[in-house]
């Protein structure tokens, strides 16, 4: 299963992150994938598949069917992966730099997030290729005041 992010991916945001001690990240992009998996199935898929035929009861999400994911993903995921970072570096005490770091990361994921949901994903519904028919957008309910 392909990750969201890399490394390197971090490093086009934080350049330093590599110099803080800890060698290797992948347990912090793991994780994130898990957690952007289960937003992205909560927040999109399950809204969406009705439109698309699919009953996201008995058939689940599945990341390998996104056709756009490193253009669509690759940031939230890297906000994502920042915020666990920082919370694995951050000490328990006032005024941690690491601590801040971790809140504004928090902050990215949750507005990127946000942005992606509502543009939708390119999602190959009936994984038989991506056709224009198959990239979904949520739908946007408006109050219409009288």
């Amino acid at each position: 299963m392909a990750e969201y992010c890399s490394e390197d991916d971090l490093i086009l945001i934080r350049p330093g992150i590599l110099d803080l001690g800890v060698l290797d990240w992948s347990a912090q992009i793991v994780e994130m994938g898990k957690i952007l998996d289960r937003a992205i199935e909560v927040q999109w898929y399950r809204n969406v598949a009705d439109d698309n035929a699919v009953d996201w009861r008995t058939t689940l999400f599945d990341r390998e069917l996104l056709s756009n994911a490193e253009e669509q993903l690759t940031r939230v995921a890297c906000y994502k992966t920042l915020e666990l970072i920082f919370m694995f570096l951050m000490k328990h005490r006032a005024n941690d730099a690491f601590a801040t770091e971790r809140e504004l990361f928090a902050k990215l994921y949750k507005e990127e997030l946000r942005e992606v949901m509502i543009a939708g994903l390119d999602y190959d519904w009936d994984d038989d290729g991506l056709g224009t028919d198959e990239i979904s957008v949520l739908r946007v309910r408006r109050l219409v005041r009288v």
